[in-house]
């Protein structure tokens, strides 16, 4: 909490690629929260911001609320598994990627 009483938020920015940007009508989405917002709870935020059931069936696991397997996300152009995962505190002025991978087999 600040000196006059209100608490500080911090600003996340949200990319979203491919069939993401399209199921979510837009490519970029701005997120409000507390410094030290984890990634798992910025992803919480951005399906209520967004509030599209095919958005939300494309990027997470309904039974678990995880990303899905095919899903890469990045933290200023850097896989998040290389930090801690989900669990990872983002900074004010974090840009998060999201990107599907579709392919074939």
């Amino acid at each position: 909490m600040s000196e006059t009483g209100t608490v500080s938020l911090a600003d996340y920015k949200v990319k979203l690629i491919g069939v993401l940007a399209s199921a979510a009508g837009r490519r970029e989405v701005g997120i409000e929260g507390p410094p030290g917002l984890t990634l798992s709870e910025l992803i919480s935020r951005l399906l209520v911001q967004v509030n599209k059931s095919q958005f939300a069936d494309l990027l997470v696991d309904s039974a678990t609320n995880n990303p899905l397997p095919n899903v890469i996300i990045l933290l200023n152009d850097q896989d998040c598994n290389l930090f801690e995962g989900l669990r990872t505190k983002l900074e004010s002025g974090t840009v998060i990627t999201i990107i599907p991978v579709a392919h074939g087999g």
